[in-house]
């Protein structure tokens, strides 16, 4: 229920053996469902969160709802000639996009904007007027 209430409030970061439940296996699950949250977490974003809190109410999904209109700005980068780049990094070419990756969100958060997806090569980004 804290989720459906607040998506992005954190989750445990760690959570240790010990203080969980009494057999091993359930303790496994307990923390498996953590990392899960908070990978979800980042999966939904800001917008998803938003939608989830909007749209639940008493542990009900209500997925009849309307949306809203929401202002934006909106950016997408590309590598250029990345079909050449992976044909001669192969596997190796997961380091240069993560680096990229870095490059790119970095730059869009100290900007006020936030990455939104990225898809292979592609970068989504949004930045969201004040108010």
């Amino acid at each position: 229920a804290q989720w459906a209430q607040e998506p992005l409030s954190p989750v445990r970061k760690t959570v240790e053996l010990n203080e969980l439940s009494t057999t091993f296996e359930t303790k496994m699950v307990e923390m498996a469902i953590y990392k899960f949250a908070s990978l979800l977490q980042l999966a939904f974003g800001e917008a998803g969160a938003g939608i989830i809190r909007d749209n639940s109410n008493g542990g009900v999904l209500h997925s009849n709802m309307t949306g809203k209109v929401v202002q934006g700005i909106f950016g997408f980068c590309d590598v250029r000639n990345f079909t050449t780049l992976t044909e001669i990094l192969q596997g190796d070419v997961v380091k240069i996009v993560n680096g990229i990756a870095d490059i790119v969100h970095a730059a869009v958060v100290d900007n006020f904007g936030a990455p939104n997806k990225n898809i292979g090569d592609a970068f989504l980004l949004v930045w969201k007027p004040k108010g």
